[in-house]
């Protein structure tokens, strides 16, 4: 299940206290910055967003698809690896 979604907008027009004001395609939405996380902008002012499935429906009609689901990366648990003995020079095989 899709939880969040990675939106690409056009332009950032204005911040307010509590909200972004962002251009998608011809249309101007406000985005509440609770429901906003990593809001980037390049340096023409677009940039992407990461926003909840429901506001993102609402934005663009489309049900979102895995491709513009946000990626999440796990707790990272590293293999330990066994350490390897070297053996002395005369028992090497040439």
């Amino acid at each position: 299940m899709i939880t969040n979604v990675l939106l690409r907008f056009d332009k950032h027009l204005h911040t307010t206290e509590r909200a972004y004001l962002i251009r998608v395609g011809a249309t101007e939405h406000w985005l509440p910055k609770k429901l906003c996380r990593k809001f980037i902008t390049n340096k023409k002012l677009g940039g992407n967003v990461v926003i909840p499935t429901f506001l993102y429906e609402k934005i663009t009609g489309e049900l979102p698809t895995e491709v513009d689901a946000e990626t999440i990366i796990e707790k990272h648990i590293p293999i330990k690896i066994e350490a390897i003995e070297i053996l002395p020079d005369a028992e090497l095989i040439r």
